[in-house]
C-alpha cells in the first residue's frame, strides 16, 4: 500500500509540475538570453570579418613625379581573416543550436504533448489501484511509456536551466571581459581604417602639386603613414585573438558541449531503463 501511495504521489507531482508553465516560462526566458547573446557575438564576428574585408581590399597606386609604387596590404591579413572566419562559423552553430532547443522546448510544452503525458499518467495510476487483470498488458509497460514522456518532457528545460547555472556562475566573467575586449578592438580597426582612408584621399587629391614640385619624398612619408596604420589593424587584430579564442571557448562549451553531453546523459539513463525488464512489486 505505501509503494502504491508513494507512486502515486510521484506520478500526481509529475503531471501537475508538467501542467505548470513555470518552468516552460524560466527556461524560455534563459533561452532567449542565451540567443541575444549569441546574436550580439554573431554579429560582432560579422563586423570583424568586414573589416578584415575593407583593410584587404585597399589597394594604394598613385604616381608622383613618375615614380609609380603599389601598396596592397591584404595577404598580411589572411591568417586573421581566417581564425575571424572560424569564428563566425562557431557563432552561427551556436545560434542554430539555441534555435534547436527552443523548437524541442516549445513541442515539449505544447498543450497536446501534455494531454498525452497526463493520459499516460491516468492509465498507470488505474492500473495502480485497479484489478490489473482487467488491462490486456502490464502496468511496467504503462510506466516506461510514461518515463519516456516525462524525460522528453522535461529533458530539454533542465537542461537549458543547468547550462545557465553553469554560464552565470562560471562562465559570464569570462564572456563579459572577451566580448568588451573584442569590441573595443573593433572601433580600434574602424577608426584606423578611417584614418587610412583620409591619408590616402590626400596623397591622391596632392599627387598633382607634388608632381608639380618633385616632392617624392612627402609621397614617401605618406606612404610609410599608411604603412604604419596598417601594421597597427593587424597588431590590433592579433591583440584581440585571445579573446576571440576565449568567446569561442565559451559559446563551445555552452551551447554545444554542454547540451550534447546532458542529452547524451539523458538518453543513455533512459535507454538503461527501458532494457531493464523489471516486476513492479506492488505487495
Amino acid at each position: 500500500m505505501i509503494k502504491k501511495i508513494l507512486i502515486s504521489f510521484m506520478i500526481v507531482m509529475v503531471v501537475g509540475l508538467s501542467l505548470s508553465e513555470r518552468l516552460d516560462i524560466r527556461s524560455s526566458e534563459q533561452l532567449d538570453n542565451a540567443l541575444v547573446r549569441s546574436l550580439s557575438t554573431f554579429a560582432l564576428a560579422r563586423t570583424l570579418n568586414g573589416l578584415v574585408s575593407v583593410v584587404q581590399g585597399t589597394e594604394l597606386n598613385v604616381t608622383p613625379a613618375g615614380v609609380g609604387v603599389t601598396f596592397a596590404p591584404g595577404e598580411l591579413l589572411d591568417p586573421v581573416n581566417d581564425m575571424i572566419e572560424r569564428f563566425s562559423w562557431v557563432m552561427l552553430m551556436s545560434s542554430v543550436s539555441i534555435g534547436v532547443q527552443e523548437v524541442t522546448l516549445h513541442l515539449g510544452k505544447s498543450t497536446l504533448f501534455k494531454m498525452l503525458l497526463a493520459l499516460v499518467a491516468l492509465i498507470v495510476l488505474l492500473q495502480l489501484w485497479l484489478n490489473s487483470e482487467w488491462w490486456p498488458w502490464r502496468i511496467e509497460r504503462s510506466l516506461k511509456l510514461l518515463v519516456i514522456l516525462t524525460v522528453l518532457r522535461f529533458s530539454v528545460p533542465l537542461l537549458v536551466m543547468m547550462n545557465e547555472a553553469v554560464y552565470q556562475y562560471v562562465l559570464e566573467p569570462e564572456y563579459t571581459h572577451s566580448f568588451r575586449e573584442v569590441t573595443v578592438s573593433s572601433e580600434k580597426v574602424a577608426l584606423l581604417i578611417d584614418q587610412a582612408e583620409v591619408k590616402q584621399e590626400a596623397l591622391k587629391e596632392e599627387s598633382s602639386f607634388l608632381d608639380s614640385f618633385n616632392l617624392s619624398e612627402k609621397y614617401r612619408r605618406f606612404k610609410a603613414s599608411l604603412q604604419e596604420s596598417v601594421q597597427e589593424v593587424i597588431a590590433t587584430f592579433n591583440e584581440s585573438m585571445d579573446s576571440i579564442v576565449r568567446l569561442i571557448t565559451v559559446f563551445i562549451i555552452n551551447t554545444i558541449l554542454i547540451p550534447l553531453v546532458g542529452l547524451w546523459l539523458f538518453l543513455y539513463g533512459l535507454g538503461a531503463f527501458l532494457r531493464e525488464d523489471f516486476h513492479l512489486d506492488l505487495e
